[in-house]
């Protein structure tokens, strides 16, 4: 299947007739706008063609053709890259395509729920089984991500849903490239600094293992309120990232689980060959971790 996923990619996907521009002020109702980033609005929606309420992703026509074109000139678009992903951990693509603005746009469901980053921040999830439980799940999402053979490329806290009944969505392929040669060349420093591999930084070939690390620092951050490169600026979280090995959990928290600290620790590694290798595995991991009740 992955292999099959791939050669779409590289083939520019199945042979199908040109979409045609859709008229975005007929087409949605607008209900409310919940994001603004720097290459796009986000909107919550309803999709009159479909009758369902969806969350509107709003690409700005020249910030798209910027990012096109440094993440080079054959990636596909957001929502063909999106429409790969099909999972339970990751938000459903119901459409993508141009406007009659010539906007790209996509077409997705709607989580009503809050980020990762949300939850951390409101303590809302005291509890440790409960929060590798949530971390588990944003495994699978990423996971599945990797299976359809999808670099994610800005794993964060703020790219997870955790909706009302505490289920957990990827979401954001803003970035994401897929995993072939030409998208695994050095070069393409996007994400959020934050959660970026040390080879991000050096400008060196990647490959899942970028993600596999962001998810690290995701997971690391989310359990003792630290990160693993805890700078002021940016320049010293690259440079820290370059000369010095990441924080160690059992500093950072020794109150959790021995197990939990291993696995941090290899999510984290600073050397990508001494990385976990894949996110296969991980929620198993995180699910089999003893907690004694916290």
């Amino acid at each position: 299947m992955l292999a099959k996923l791939k050669q779409l990619f590289r083939s520019g996907g199945p042979t199908k007739a040109r979409k045609a521009k859709v008229n975005i002020g007929r087409r949605f109702t607008i209900l409310a706008e919940t994001g603004q980033g720097s290459m796009s609005k986000v909107y919550r929606a309803v999709d009159n063609s479909a009758g369902r309420s969806v969350c509107l992703k709003v690409q700005f026509p020249e910030k798209n053709q910027a990012a096109a074109a440094r993440a080079g000139e054959q990636r596909p678009d957001e929502g063909e890259i999106a429409s790969k992903v099909v999972h339970p951990r990751v938000v459903r693509t119901y459409d993508y395509g141009l406007s009659t603005r010539g906007e790209h746009f996509v077409v997705m469901e709607y989580v009503d729920g809050n980020s990762l980053r949300f939850v951390r921040e409101a303590r809302s999830v005291p509890k440790l089984a409960d929060k590798l439980e949530i971390l588990a799940q944003a495994a699978e999402g990423l996971a599945a991500c990797h299976a359809a053979g999808v670099i994610h490329h800005d794993i964060n806290p703020g790219n997870f849903l955790v909706d009302r009944g505490g289920n957990v969505k990827l979401i954001d392929f803003g970035l994401a490239v897929p995993d072939t040669p030409a998208f695994r060349r050095p070069g393409n420093r996007t994400g959020t600094l934050n959660y970026m591999a040390p080879e991000l930084v050096r400008r060196e070939p990647i490959d899942v293992r970028i993600d596999v690390f962001a998810f690290g620092a995701l997971a690391f951050e989310f359990l003792t309120d630290r990160l693993p490169y805890d700078s002021t600026t940016s320049m010293a979280s690259m440079l820290a990232r370059i000369n010095h090995e990441p924080l160690d959990p059992a500093k950072a928290n020794p109150n959790l689980p021995p197990e939990l600290h291993d696995l941090l620790r290899r999510l984290i590694a600073r050397r990508r060959e001494d990385r976990q290798p894949s996110m296969e595995g991980v929620a198993e991991a995180l699910r089999a971790i003893p907690t004694g009740g916290r």
